[in-house]
């Protein structure tokens, strides 16, 4: 069958259709965003706001410096989760950023002193340079350090190697694992697979998301893939790795 040459102004017309779509796209999930984050600062902000009413109705039935203590835990989500939002927003604009050579055994052993252990972390580290923001490359790292920590059954595991012209930063644990179905899903803002896991354990729903974007604006990824053996999670980082540095003559 016959099908027209597309003309110049078919061109355009096709062109604008998909910024459209686009503006449409991105717009939903800006809806769908704020809709999430008002709900997860709704949540805290309510709990805050029972245990002062409380105390104000029954001030000699009720413990002061417990109520205290347990308000405190509500502002600290609140901070937590705001902070979050603010990083999400300066990564997504793009904000400029220090770049640094930044040695990998070094930043593992930065994100590994800044995390709770509730597990064993086993290790297996080559040496390698990137080139980014050291204490962004710390967060994203510890990160996946606390997410493997929540979900792990006995040991997490991280990976270190170095294969071309990239470094390939693997955090591994043995738990249940993710899906296939739902390896994505985890990286999108708010998710929950589990309503109730993270918010018991004191996430804010947004560290895999916080991750993810860091590694985007290092040119580099982050995926949740096939654990070695089927069991547990195995969250892949790439960077590409720092050019050597030239030999100074003397």
């Amino acid at each position: 069958m016959f099908s027209p040459p597309m003309t110049g102004a078919n061109r355009t017309l096709q062109l604008l259709q998909h910024v459209r779509e686009r503006e449409a796209r991105l717009l939903e999930l800006e809806r769908r965003f704020s809709s999430d984050a008002a709900h997860e600062l709704r949540t805290p902000l309510a709990g805050l706001r029972a245990r002062i009413e409380v105390a104000l109705a029954d001030p000699d039935g009720s413990d002061p410096w417990q109520t205290l203590r347990e308000a405190l835990v509500d502002a600290d989500r609140l901070q937590a989760i705001v902070d979050d939002l603010l990083l999400l927003d300066r990564l997504d604009r793009g904000e400029p950023r220090s770049e640094e050579r930044v040695d990998l055994p070094d930043l593992v052993r930065s994100a590994l002193n800044g995390s709770v252990m509730r597990v064993p972390v086993s290790t297996a580290i080559r040496p390698g340079t990137v080139m980014g923001d050291h204490p962004l490359l710390v967060r994203l790292l510890s990160n996946l350090i606390s997410n493997a920590q929540r979900h792990a059954e006995t040991r997490v595991t991280i990976v270190v190697q170095v294969r071309n012209g990239q470094a390939v930063v693997e955090v591994r644990d043995d738990g249940t694992g993710i899906p296939p179905e739902d390896r994505e899903r985890v990286f999108a803002r708010f998710a929950r697979l589990d309503p109730a896991r993270s918010r018991d354990s004191g996430g804010t729903g947004l560290g895999l998301s916080i991750a993810r974007q860091i590694a985007i604006a290092h040119r580099g990824s982050l995926s949740l893939e096939e654990p070695p053996g089927g069991r547990g999670a195995r969250m892949v980082l790439r960077l590409p790795l720092a050019a050597e540095e030239p030999e100074i003559s003397h």
